[in-house]
């Protein structure tokens, strides 16, 4: 059976596919709680398929440079996923965080700090706070799971050289 090689293109093309039905899933419900769910959801499958992507990154590319290289990639991809993130809670429930601006850099940056456990914006509202721990918890199983697995590939590679 001939094995699928890794393209980050394609980590990134599932990335905006995923964004795009948001949007479009967001713009048929009216129901607020509808939408929130659907954020939640969108969320949750995101940092899973960026975990996916970050084992198959370890798994298949053999130069530490470049291995490095797509990692730091995954996580800006997955810095700007939690950012549309808050922009669409944002729109959907104002009041989540309400010192948010919504403009690209505030967005970013909070989706940053976040990531590096430091959040900028408090929520006000339940699901600004369930957001901010779905992106949490990711950040920390992507963070754990890449360490792990490095060490893992640096183990391997010694053996090979043994």
């Amino acid at each position: 059976m001939k094995q699928i090689n890794f393209k980050f293109w394609h980590s990134l093309l599932g990335s905006v596919i995923l964004l795009l039905i948001e949007w479009g899933v967001l713009e048929l419900f009216s129901i607020t709680s509808g939408q929130i769910g659907t954020i939640f959801a969108i969320s949750i499958i995101g940092s899973l398929t960026t975990i996916f992507v970050a084992t198959e990154i370890i798994e298949e590319v053999r130069g530490a440079f470049r291995m490095i290289l797509l990692l730091c990639a995954v996580v800006l991809e997955f810095v700007l996923f939690f950012a549309f993130q808050y922009f669409f809670l944002d729109i959907v429930q104002p009041s989540s965080f309400p010192t948010l601006l919504l403009n690209p850099s505030s967005l970013l940056l909070h989706s940053i700090m976040i990531f590096v456990f430091n959040p900028l914006y408090l929520p006000s509202t339940s699901a600004g706070r369930i957001l901010l721990l779905i992106q949490t918890f990711a950040a920390l199983g992507l963070a754990f799971f890449v360490i792990q697995n490095i060490g893992e590939f640096r183990r391997k590679s010694l053996d090979r050289t043994s």
